[in-house]
């Protein structure tokens, strides 16, 4: 998968400019320049945001409740109780952990793992099934309420996007173009996991269609191989619960999506014959999802090298491409509010 849109200018040692490099350009808009505040909104009568709960803790007095994984093989910890939810660690048999919550069913317990994840990373809490466990102690066990087993993205997933793409340079054939991008089910889920493809057409044929494909977690809503966290110009499935909305992203001029933002971000991309490619934006995502709504980056080239009896480090000529991309339909459920 190539750096997402690429194309437009063609710079290369051969056609390298002869003026000196200049300074830096000006850096994307920033985000308080596309959403809009929460307050100028309202909650759908419909709209069917649940945040996780919290479970409340075990009263004071009481042994803490606590559970020893006892299967032959390693216990997978999950992100939620039901074997749709990802797997988000490993236990080995004999590990005792506390509990700090249970399902309505009382068939999968919330643990404070204190493990590491499949990622590497620390894991705070997951979920293991009963039947893996042993259980001792006797303080009381909140249920976890209200945490769906149906899927957050379902196999007739429809996403469009809305491309505004320009280049700011002399060695640009195009200097201007709109994209759409859509999204939908390719095939059928397998392991629980959709497999989303995503495909770019423009407007009279200004760049090739290119196409892509992500497996997204149906129960999350995350795509498993972690394009997301190297490059944000693919960050188009974070997952559930992002992060805390910080504003609103209109949709027209009546609705809008609650979104959590942020950036900058940076990518770079080494392109050959000395040039850089630097990728520099940001993001919105919508908080109940993790789908994303809005995107936006400059991208600029940079030579390092000897040219014409001169040497240049990371020089800047002040070819730019800029490109913003705006969610335009869904048929996800989508933190949606209404103008007051």
């Amino acid at each position: 998968m190539t750096a997402l849109f690429s194309g437009g200018c063609a710079v290369s040692a051969a056609n390298m400019p002869a003026a000196a490099p200049i300074g830096e350009v000006a850096l994307p808009p920033p985000i308080h320049t596309v959403i809009e505040p929460l307050d100028a909104y309202r909650l759908l009568d419909d709209n069917n945001l649940s945040p996780l709960p919290t479970p409340t803790p075990t009263p004071e007095g009481d042994a803490p409740l606590r559970v020893t994984i006892v299967s032959q093989v390693r216990a997978n910890i999950r992100s939620g109780p039901s074997t749709s939810f990802e797997i988000v660690g490993k236990a080995n048999p004999g590990l005792t952990f506390d509990v700090i919550g249970q399902s309505e069913d009382g068939r999968w317990y919330q643990i404070a793992a204190n493990i590491p994840g499949v990622d590497g990373q620390p894991l705070a809490s997951g979920w293991v099934a009963a039947e893996l466990v042993r259980i001792a102690g006797e303080g009381e066990v909140p249920v976890v309420a209200n945490i769906s087993t149906e899927p957050l993205l379902e196999p007739d997933l429809a996403v469009k996007w809305a491309v505004h793409w320009q280049c700011e340079s002399e060695r640009c054939q195009i200097k201007e173009c709109d994209a759409e991008v859509s999204a939908s089910v390719n095939r059928q889920p397998s392991g629980g996991f959709l497999p989303i493809e995503h495909t770019v057409v423009w407007d009279d044929a200004c760049f090739s269609t290119d196409a892509w494909t992500f497996e997204v977690n149906q129960m999350t809503g995350k795509e498993r191989t972690g394009e997301a966290e190297q490059n944000f110009l693919y960050g188009y499935w974070l997952g559930a619960n992002p992060g805390q909305a910080i504003g609103v992203f209109p949709l027209n001029e009546r609705e809008g999506i609650q979104v959590f933002c942020s950036g900058l971000h940076t990518v770079e991309i080494e392109e050959g014959g000395g040039w850089t490619t630097v990728y520099q934006g940001n993001t919105c995502h919508d908080v109940n999802t993790g789908m994303l709504v809005y995107l936006n980056y400059i991208k600029r080239w940079l030579y390092t090298g000897d040219y014409d009896g001169k040497t240049y480090n990371r020089a800047f000529f002040g070819d730019i491409e800029r490109l913003e991309q705006r969610l335009i339909e869904a048929n996800t459920p989508l933190a949606l509010v209404v103008k007051k």
